[in-house]
């Protein structure tokens, strides 16, 4: 009679029959056939490894498990179950940090801390530093993740920054690159009084007597004074000529017309002078208004500069703040890499790497 054992086929994970007759093993599944030297722990820790380092964890994992059932406290398999939970093939894959980025830590803490517990007391020590390495790398992936929300704030917060020194370059009279608080004081009290100037100037302008300007009689004063001596010189020669008197008359006929609208033009501006006011209270209202609006603009420019300035200097104390926090975090990480630098070096103490591994 046939007496059975059950064991895990490593090729397709079928439950193999055990024939103690013949001495060997044979799946059902797929037909292959093992000799009992096959499932001796050397040779199960052989496969199990070759399985791993063809990242073929599910039948690494099998061989392992068939082990552990036989010595729970086997080094290699505990290791290699550690390993398996972690997707990596060998021990020196443990230094990736990309590793923890892509993996479940609960499996492996799992496997790890089965490792502890059921491990050798010589060998508690390995795990125990394993343990330390992988949460070392979860650490460096939570601060690296807090890193880089660090980095896309500030870049936000320095957006930010941007836009307002844009906003407040554009307010050339409250502060920009070229032109600072002080000159802009100056350049707006010049700037006030020039338009006073040109306020009063375009009021004098529009209020002017149009009849103030008087006749020029100066021309046909001195041409009549002129011409009376020329005339009476020229009667009394022997050249006279009758036709050639007319000028004298043409000339005196203008000095006339001009002393007529000199009159009426004397008349015309004292009229105007009757109807009008000449008291300066429309300019002093004109200017009143103009500084009014002009001491509001200035204001309000100089309140959003300010106010600007403010929300500038607070972005600056922000960014300061961000670039400590990124700064300790960089330096944070660094110190992540270095203490799983030296843990792997202290695993590499306790259970040195063969090449074969």
């Amino acid at each position: 009679m046939k007496d059975l054992k059950m064991h895990i086929c490593p090729t397709c994970g079928g439950k193999l029959s055990v024939d103690i007759e013949r001495q060997m093993y044979e799946c059902p599944f797929c037909g292959v056939t093992f000799d009992y030297d096959y499932f001796r722990e050397e040779s199960v820790l052989g496969i199990a490894a070759q399985a791993l380092k063809n990242n073929e964890f599910t039948s690494a994992g099998r061989a392992y498990d068939f082990l552990l059932e036989k010595e729970p406290d086997n080094f290699e398999a505990l290791r290699g179950k550690a390993l398996i939970a972690m997707n990596i093939p060998k021990i020196d894959d443990i230094c990736r940090l990309d590793l923890f980025s892509k993996n479940d830590h609960k499996p492996a803490y799992k496997e790890i801390d089965r490792a502890i517990k059921s491990s050798k007391s010589q060998d508690r020590e390995y795990f125990t530093v394993m343990k330390d390495i992988v949460d070392a790398g979860h650490e460096y992936i939570d601060e690296n993740a807090q890193l880089e929300a660090q980095r896309n704030e500030r870049n936000k917060t320095l957006s930010s920054l941007n836009e307002f020194v844009k906003e407040r370059d554009t307010i050339c009279i409250y502060s920009s690159a070229k032109i600072r608080p002080k000159k802009a004081v100056i350049l707006t009290i010049v700037c006030y009084i020039v338009c006073c100037l040109l306020i009063f100037l375009g009021y004098k302008f529009a209020t002017r007597n149009p009849y103030a300007k008087a006749e020029d009689l100066s021309q046909y004063e001195t041409t009549q004074t002129s011409d009376s001596a020329d005339r009476t010189n020229y009667l009394n020669s022997s050249n006279f000529d009758i036709n050639d008197f007319s000028k004298w008359y043409t000339n005196h006929e203008k000095y006339e017309e001009a002393l007529e609208r000199e009159e009426q033009r004397k008349i015309n501006y004292d009229e105007w002078e009757k109807n009008h006011d000449h008291s300066y209270s429309g300019l002093i209202w004109i200017l009143g208004i103009a500084t009014v609006v002009f001491a509001s603009i200035v204001f309000i420019v100089f309140k959003w500069g300010r106010f600007i300035d403010s929300e500038i200097s607070k972005i600056h104390a922000k960014m300061d703040e961000q670039a400590d926090k990124i700064k300790n975090s960089e330096k944070r990480m660094d110190e992540i890499k270095d203490r799983i630098d030296q843990d792997y070096k202290r695993l590499c103490e306790l259970h040195p790497i063969n090449e074969s591994e």
